[in-house]
Order: structure tokens, then sequence, then C-alpha cells
């Protein structure tokens, strides 16, 4: 990964954290199976990750090449002010949840989440050029936007039992079970990636002159970055159904780390090889 390439990075990563934040958020939220302190904190993840973002999304310089790796450039204004649409609704629906406006909170949330989609689309747009589809690195945001939001939202719901150990175990069964259907679908999504052939190969040298099968950020990406967490997230599942909380929660703080890990992987390795993982 090339320096020139981090703020992009850096910018995929939080928009992926802050739309799949709102969405775990919000629809566990719908279902009645979280708190409303849990809600609050949820936007208070959600609103700062978006209004860091929007920071890197000003402050980026907007290049039709960088490192040899070609950006859609048509894609970043629209993606800034849909980015923009994003923070507000995320901060109105966070005015809500700490007002006690439920029913207005939930359709607030359900607003900021179809706009974080329509952001994810657009950024999708920008960096989609050399890779193999347009519509497979939408699918490969916003499988990342469940994987980042699901188990960072996964652990922090784990606290929750240290407070109130009657707590039904339900939430984060199915929490835990939200976070490994989405690294199932970013695996899918990672041999397709590598079996599909890019568009167009980036002129960079950040690939280490190396094959993808020779590259070890590859393997540490599907090593450390998928199976590990996902192996991880299985068994805070079966942790939380014998209400193993604690241990399913240590189980989801380290396999956040890891997706987090991962997901910077992958975003390094697209712009060094254009492949899609």
């Amino acid at each position: 990964m090339s320096a020139d390439s981090l703020p992009y990075t850096l910018l995929i990563l939080l928009v992926e954290l802050a739309v799949g934040s709102l969405a775990v958020t919000v629809f566990f939220d719908q279902r009645r199976m979280v708190t409303r302190g849990y809600v609050q904190m949820g936007a208070m993840v959600v609103v700062p990750t978006a209004l860091l973002a929007l920071l890197v999304a000003f402050g980026v310089r907007v290049e039709a090449e960088i490192d040899g790796y070609f950006f859609s450039t048509g894609w970043f204004d629209p993606f800034r002010w849909s980015l923009v649409m994003f923070l507000v609704t995320s901060a109105a629906f966070m005015v809500a949840a700490f007002a006690g406006r439920r029913d207005v909170g939930l359709m607030l949330g359900a607003a900021g989440i179809a706009v974080g989609v329509v952001v994810l689309v657009l950024l999708a747009g920008l960096v989609a050029p050399p890779a193999w589809s347009f519509p497979g690195v939408i699918a490969s945001m916003l499988a990342a936007a469940l994987a980042l939001g699901g188990s960072l939202m996964a652990m922090s719901w784990g606290h929750w039992y240290l407070t109130n150990s009657g707590l039904p175990k339900e939430p984060l069964e199915q929490m835990s079970l939200l976070v490994v259907g989405a690294l199932g679908l970013q695996l899918v999504l990672l041999v397709v990636g590598v079996i599909a052939p890019v568009r167009e190969v980036p002129l960079t040298e950040s690939a280490f002159g190396v094959s993808l099968g020779a590259n070890p950020a590859f393997w540490l990406r599907v090593a450390v970055g998928l199976l590990f967490p996902l192996f991880l997230s299985v068994l805070a599942w079966k942790a939380a159904s014998i209400r193993g909380m604690m241990s399913a929660t240590g189980l989801l703080y380290i396999a956040t780390g890891a997706v987090l890990a991962g997901e910077v992987l992958a975003r390094g390795l697209l712009f060094a090889t254009g492949i899609t993982l």
C-alpha cells in the first residue's frame, strides 16, 4: 500500500464502519432486542465515525490516478455530499435516541441506512475502474460494512450483560451469527475476485513485484482477516448459546480487531493489484 492511497483506505474503512454500525443498531432496536442505552451508544459510535469520514473526504486529494491506480473522479462530489446527508441523518437519529423518541429514531435510522447504502455505492463507483466488476465492489463494501459494524456492535452488546446478567441471550447469538454470515459472504466474494480478471492492472510497485499467491499480505488477509474471525464468531455464538457471555464478549473483541486488520489488508491489496478481496 502506498502512502498516497492511505487516505482512501482510511475513508473506505470509516464509511463501512459507520454504515454497518448504524444498520446493526437500528435492526436490533426495531426488533426490540436491545436497550435504549445500547441504541444511544450505537449512535455515539456512528456519528463521530461519520464525521471523521467526512473530514477525510473533504481533505483528500481528488485525482484521476494515484500511484498507478485509476479513479473515476466523477463519483467523488456526489459521494461527499451524500456523506454529508448521512452524517446529518445519523446525528438526528442520535438526538431522537437521547430524547426517548424511539419511533422517530427508527424512521431516521432507516433513512440513514438507505443514505449509507447510497454512500457506499458512490464510493464503490469511485474506486471500481480497475476492479473486475462495479457490482462486485459494491457487494464487497456492503459485506465489509456488516462484518465491521456487526463485530463491533456485537462486542459492545456483550458488555451489557456485565451490568444486567438477566438479559436474554438471543441478541448476542444473532449478532454473532450476523458476523459469521458477513464473513462467509466475504469469503465467497474473495474467491470470485481472485478468479475474475481485473479490468486494468494498476501500474504500481506496491504489490512487492510478486503474484497474488506469493504475496504475504494476501494470505494474511485470508487467514487473519477472514478465517480467524469467522472461527471466533462461531465460538462466540456457541458461548452465547450456553450463556457464556464474558467468553463470547472476549472472543468478539479479538474478532473485531482481526476483521479491522483484514479490511486494511483488503483495501491495500485493492489499490496495489486491482483485485477486490
